[in-house]
Order: structure tokens, then C-alpha cells, then sequence
């Protein structure tokens, strides 16, 4: 009887020790990945098109409907509001500026390193744990995603609690269906269709592992429930206040338009993925096929390797291509390559029969080297693949703008109404002018359009200047070289002047 005691005693303080352990080594991947994560976070400016549309949505938000999404003061149904709301809040708590327009995007990507690095360590594997931090965290793709403040990280963050409620399912742990449905309510309503991945991803798994329908226990109908509370309202209210205006735009422009067209001037082939994920997970990408085929027989790792493989797949399918769309592979393809890496090491050093700090420290000292060696080889390719599709000129020019509009509308200005800007021979999105400017945007040039010439609301959408003008002064701001062609019914005032742009204001003499 005693022996026995003692020996509860023992294993219960060994448990312990473990799960202390665990919590410790969770805590310190935490402080990792905030240090690589929101260092530097806010000190660039907003970029334009999605970083500064994003913003800008959050920004209207403080003053409008929470809602309806509104950009340029307008209604917006392009995405749904998850993180449009999250980024809101930040900015209400703690003021608008360029770390909170990324904070939401940057403190997915912790989580998402801090969930898998807690799911692997609960397993007892703290070497696959580490290691998919590690992975995560030298993986410029996701660093990338992780760092713009855009949506597709806190797609990938329900996308991989999803992921763990369908192994836990498999394991015969009916709760998990919490959070596969909680987790596809956060991918939902992030980026809409774009959650479609973990769907499909989720069916064939079931059909591989042959379910039946005693996993749709009570917790799956309940779950189900909580994700129908959570999606419906919003869709509901959108459809019930905007109709068919919210469903062509939702659903047309930028779910089947994008799936079947080239659109944007995104022209790329069909190996894109391919090429994005050479340059952008290397050198971890040689390992993939390794860790997925592993994945594939292991079956606790099954639902992340059929994710990965759906989501390239998928992806690739869709005709409008672009780098951050597979922002969800990297966290599935880290878990995989982590538990790979892991078993490979471990049958390594027992084969080599090495001490421990030996082998450990000559796998460190390679890896880092290959690592290093890797970022070196792939530096050009990668700064190409994430740089403007525009000129330089454009970027000085944008990039001028933006701090012309901050030294200006830092303080209040006497003259109210939209900010009107103007500039010829090239393309350049207003989109960080609205989020600077903090006041609506009105392209303008002087003379009226033809009917024929397409416009886009993000891009080129002008109106004449004696239009905007009949109800009074406005502050402008336009190309240098355009102030000459002011015609002499206005008059023109310069407020601050840069090497390209400047910024004024114009009225009617």
C-alpha cells in the first residue's frame, strides 16, 4: 500500500515538473516571438492599397457605423469586419498610428507561434516545439504577413485552431468541435471565402479517416449553433440593408472574379506557389515534401498536411495570384517540417552516439549557417516579389505625400471639406492619402472625362475641379509641375512644398 502511494506521489510530481515545464518553455516562445514580431512594427508608413485601405476602414470606423465597413466615407463590402473591428479598437484604446493598424496582423502571427509551440509541447516533443517556433519565426513569409497590416494572419490563427480541433475530434475528443467551428467563424469572418480551404481541407480528412455520424455528437450541434451566432448576424444585416448592392461586390468582384480572372495586372503562372514558397520559407521549403509525406502517414499530423496540400492547390486554382493568399501554409507546413526535423535529429544522435552538447551544438552551428547562407541567396528574389508593381518615381511621390499630409493635417485645419489631389501620366493609389489626410479624398483634373474612360474608385475616379470648387475652398494636394497649369479662374496658395509635391489651397477668384 505504501509502495503504491509512493508511487502516485512520484508520477504526480513528475507530471507536475512537465507541465511547469511546458508552461515555461510556452512563456519564453511568447517573449521570442513578441520581440521578432512588434519590434519596429510602426516606425514605416502606411503602404497603399490593402495596408492603407485596411487602416483607413478602421479609422472611419471610430466616427461611422461599426457595422458597415466604410472607406472614403463610403460603404465597403469587399471583406468581412473581424479585423477591421480589432484594428478599430486599438486605435479607440490607444490612438491611430501605424503599430496599431499592424498590431492585429502582428499579434495573430505571436499567437499563432504560441499556440503550436503549447500544442506540440503538451504532446512532450519541446524539441518539435521549439523548432516550429524557430521555423515560424525565420520564415520571411509569415514575417512578412505578420508585419502588414492586413488580414490573412488572423485567417491562418483560426485556420490552425481549427486544425486542432479536428485532430482532437480524431482522437476521439468530442470538445474539439468547439474549436474547429469557432476556428472556421474566425476565418470567416476575416476573409470570407477565403476559409472555403479549411472546409474542404475538413471534409476530406473525414472521409479519409472514414467518420461516421457518431462524431456529430451534442458538442458538434452545439458548436455548430455558436458558429451560426457568430457568422449570421452580420451577412444578415448586410444583405437585409444593402441587398444585392452587398452580395455583388461580397461575393462577385472579389470572390469569382478573382477565382477566374487575372485581375489587377497580376499576371503569374501556374508554379507561382511554388516559386513564392522557394524564396520566401527557404531553406525549411527543401524539407516540405519530406514533412508533409510524414504528416500524411502520422495520423495525429494528418488534417496539417491535407490543409497544406489544399491550400497550394487551391490557391493555385485561383487565377488572381499573390504572395500573401498562402499566409495559412506556413503555420502547417512548420508543424509538420518541426515534428520531422525532430524525429530525424533524435535517430541522428542516437546512430552517432555523440554527447548531447556536441551533437547539439554542431546541428546549431549548421542550421544557422544554412539559414544565413539561404536569406542571402534569396534577398533579391524576395525583395522583388513583395515591391510595388509601380515606378519609383510613384513610390518617391507616395511616399512624399504621406509626409507632406502628416506635417499638414498634424493639427486642425480652417478649411474643411475633401481633400483633393491631383496628378497626371502615372497610377498611384489615394488610399494612405485618405488614412493621413483623415478627411474624405477627391481625385480632380480639369477637364471632364470621356464617357468611355474606365474609373476605379481606389485608383481613378475624377471629377472636375470647377465642380468641387462651387461649394467652396479646398485644400489640395498635387504635383509640382501641375501648379502651372492651375487655370487662372482659381486662385492657388501653397501651404508646404516637397521635391515633387505639394500641398495648397484653391478657390474660385
Amino acid at each position: 500500500m505504501e509502495n503504491t502511494t509512493h508511487t502516485a506521489t512520484s508520477s504526480g510530481i513528475i507530471e507536475l515538473c512537465k507541465s511547469n515545464w511546458r508552461t515555461t518553455s510556452t512563456l519564453f516562445a511568447t517573449l521570442l516571438a513578441c520581440v521578432v514580431l512588434l519590434t519596429l512594427l510602426g516606425h514605416k508608413p502606411l503602404t497603399n492599397w490593402d495596408e492603407g485601405i485596411y487602416a483607413e476602414i478602421s479609422r472611419e470606423m471610430l466616427s461611422g457605423s461599426v457595422l458597415v465597413p466604410h472607406w472614403n466615407y463610403q460603404p465597403w463590402f469587399e471583406k468581412p469586419p473581424l479585423m477591421l473591428w480589432l484594428t478599430a479598437t486599438f486605435f479607440k484604446l490607444f490612438g491611430v498610428h501605424e503599430f496599431w493598424a499592424r498590431a492585429g496582423s502582428a499579434l495573430s502571427g505571436v499567437a499563432i507561434v504560441v499556440l503550436l509551440h503549447a500544442w506540440l509541447a503538451r504532446r512532450n516533443d519541446i524539441l518539435a516545439a521549439w523548432i516550429s517556433t524557430l521555423i515560424l519565426l525565420s520564415t520571411f513569409g509569415f514575417l512578412h504577413v505578420c508585419r502588414v497590416g492586413e488580414m490573412d494572419v488572423l485567417l491562418s490563427l483560426g485556420c490552425c485552431i481549427a486544425i486542432i480541433g479536428l485532430t482532437a475530434i480524431q482522437n476521439h475528443t468530442p470538445s474539439g468541435w468547439y474549436l474547429f467551428w469557432c476556428g472556421l467563424a474566425t476565418a470567416l469572418m476575416t476573409k470570407g471565402a477565403a476559409s472555403i480551404t479549411l472546409i474542404v481541407a475538413a471534409i476530406i480528412f473525414a472521409a479519409i479517416e472514414r467518420w461516421n455520424l457518431t462524431r456529430l455528437t451534442r458538442q458538434f450541434w452545439l458548436a455548430l449553433s455558436l458558429f451560426l451566432l457568430l457568422v449570421l448576424p452580420w451577412h444578415l444585416y448586410m444583405f437585409h440593408r444593402f441587398g444585392s448592392a452587398f452580395l455583388a461586390e461580397y461575393l462577385g468582384l472579389h470572390v469569382l472574379t478573382r477565382t477566374t480572372h487575372q485581375i489587377e495586372d497580376h499576371i503569374t503562372h501556374w508554379w507561382y506557389y511554388l516559386w513564392v514558397l522557394l524564396i520566401s520559407a527557404a531553406p525549411f521549403v527543401l524539407l516540405y515534401p519530406w514533412a508533409i509525406l510524414g504528416g500524411l502517414r502520422r495520423k495525429e499530423f494528418r488534417a496539417w498536411a491535407i490543409f497544406s496540400l489544399v491550400v497550394l492547390c487551391f490557391f493555385t486554382v485561383v487565377q488572381t495570384r499573390l504572395p500573401h493568399y498562402i499566409a495559412p501554409i506556413y503555420p502547417a507546413l512548420a508543424a509538420l517540417t518541426a515534428v520531422f526535423l525532430a524525429d530525424t535529429l533524435r535517430e541522428l544522435q542516437r546512430k552517432r552516439q555523440q554527447s548531447p552538447k556536441t551533437f547539439w551544438l554542431s546541428v546549431s552551428a549548421i542550421t544557422a549557417a544554412i539559414c544565413i547562407a539561404s536569406a542571402l541567396l534569396t534577398s533579391s528574389p524576395r525583395k522583388k516579389l513583395h515591391q510595388a508593381k509601380v515606378g519609383p518615381d510613384v513610390v518617391n511621390a507616395e511616399k512624399e505625400s504621406i509626409q507632406l499630409l502628416r506635417d499638414v493635417f498634424s493639427h486642425p485645419q480652417p478649411i474643411s471639406g475633401p481633400l483633393l489631389t491631383w496628378w497626371e501620366g502615372d497610377e498611384r493609389s489615394i488610399a494612405t492619402s485618405i488614412f493621413y489626410a483623415r478627411r474624405p479624398v477627391q481625385q480632380i483634373q480639369i477637364q471632364p472625362l470621356p464617357a468611355n474612360v474606365p474609373t476605379d474608385k481606389y485608383l481613378f475616379h475624377p471629377v472636375t475641379l470647377d465642380d468641387v470648387l462651387a461649394s467652396g475652398p479646398r485644400i489640395i494636394l498635387l504635383d509640382r509641375y501641375l501648379v502651372l497649369q492651375i487655370p487662372d479662374r482659381f486662385s492657388y496658395d501653397r501651404i508646404i512644398s516637397g521635391q515633387s509635391m505639394e500641398i495648397g489651397t484653391i478657390r474660385r477668384r
